[in-house]
């Protein structure tokens, strides 16, 4: 693809020209462009085709009006709709942007840049996390959905080994200020908190003398597929409490690192781009206790299958190195 411009001659009385497009002799004035011979009114444009009568496109052996080109060639931006003609981005679901955009908030569930032309707008709350209209369509609000799709998620639970019985784990959507309010730890924008188990620990000095489950909170509007992957990493912890009854420390990279291997099984087995999103998400995660406890908690799904590597898990509160595995039973 290069630009080039028209090259106009007259002819000298002795010379036989033909046109390159109607092959009819050229009489009087005449356009060379793309090392061929043209009557001036043949050398059309391929995209629009009307005659091209200054600086042209060629492309593939063809002459195109650079505005033609670029309508038939250039990408617009998904976000402010202006031709991208240099250096842009594009995110996972293949949408083309300006670099100027990538400032601007994304969806936390899908991650797209949140804005009218791509997501139809969207929710931004008051700690500047989002969620984006395409989203909110499936989202969940509604307390009975939330109970339903939790009790979907046990069972997906139990499917993996890890039984809840008869615990309870009630489940309630809230919104960013309670999320935060009942947080034992801090969170950042690449792990935002949008779930939590929240249980109560009794003491008698250093001794514990009763343990509570009291719910699982789950921030609202996510969309559904989202829904299923929080609550089931919560549900993660739910189990973990629940089968540590003296409720011995576990180091939260190993916990974290173990709830998200759950939901990262439970997406390999959805198939859908979305489920690979969150998927790509999470393999590609520095988070020093997410990221890297995933990462710990995948090489130990090698080493032990995973109702074992829980069990583990509790025991050890550590992975399980080679070693470790091959002695455990």
């Amino acid at each position: 693809m290069l630009s080039d411009n028209i090259k106009d001659f007259g002819l000298k009385s002795t010379q036989t020209v033909h046109c390159h497009r109607c092959g009819k002799p050229i009489t009087g004035e005449f356009t060379k462009a793309l090392g061929r011979t043209w009557h001036r009114s043949c050398f059309l444009c391929c995209g629009c085709r009307k005659p091209i009568l200054g600086s042209f496109i060629r492309k593939d052996g063809e002459g195109w009006h650079p505005a033609c080109f670029q309508k038939a060639w250039v990408p617009n931006c998904a976000v402010c709709n202006a031709p991208l003609m240099g250096a842009c981005l594009q995110d996972y679901w293949g949408n083309l942007f300006c670099e100027s955009h990538q400032d601007y908030a994304t969806c936390v569930s899908c991650g797209r840049i949140v804005c009218g032309p791509l997501t139809g707008g969207g929710i931004r709350f008051s700690d500047g996390l989002t969620v984006c209209h395409l989203c909110t369509v499936t989202g969940v609000t509604d307390t009975g959905r939330a109970i339903q799709l939790a009790g979907e998620m046990r069972a997906v639970l139990k499917g993996m080994g890890l039984d809840l019985f008869q615990a309870e784990t009630p489940v309630r959507l809230v919104d960013r200020g309670d999320l935060h309010s009942k947080s034992r730890h801090n969170f950042h924008a690449e792990h935002p908190l949008l779930g939590l188990a929240v249980w109560s620990t009794s003491l008698v000095g250093k001794r514990v003398v009763s343990r509570d489950f009291q719910e699982i909170l789950i921030q609202s509007h996510l969309s559904e597929d989202h829904f299923r992957t929080v609550v089931l990493h919560e549900l993660g912890h739910a189990w973990v409490f629940y089968n540590n009854p003296l409720g011995r420390t576990i180091p939260l990279q190993v916990e974290e690192g173990f709830c998200v291997l759950l939901e990262y099984l439970w997406l390999k087995k959805q198939g859908t781009k979305d489920a690979r999103y969150r998927m790509s998400l999470i393999e590609g995660s520095q988070d020093p206790v997410y990221g890297v406890g995933f990462q710990g908690a995948l090489r130990a799904l090698k080493r032990l299958p995973l109702p074992v590597l829980a069990r583990y898990i509790l025991e050890k509160r550590r992975f399980p190195s080679a070693l470790g595995a091959f002695f455990y039973h």
